[in-house]
């Protein structure tokens, strides 16, 4: 059985060689080539949460307040 599939294989192969001799262009006219587009633009940045300016890291709680008291020793050393 694998003989017949190899056979026809290569019998198909020849007859497509003989119909389309490879580098020839089945449908006569030459590809096209790609055309250069400019990058799409990317939004302005902006805050994901609809503000204006920058948040203020030290306006809100901590996350972990029991660090408080180690970091403030931390930077008055």
């Amino acid at each position: 059985m694998t003989d017949l599939i190899l056979h026809l294989a290569a019998r198909l192969r020849r007859w497509l060689d003989r119909r389309f001799p490879p580098g020839a262009n089945p449908g006569g006219t030459p590809p096209s080539t790609p055309v250069a587009r400019p990058a799409p633009r990317l939004p302005a940045h902006g805050s994901p949460y609809g503000l204006d300016g920058p948040l203020d890291g030290n306006a809100g709680a901590l996350v972990r307040p029991y660090l408080g008291g180690a970091l403030l020793h931390e930077f008055t050393a």
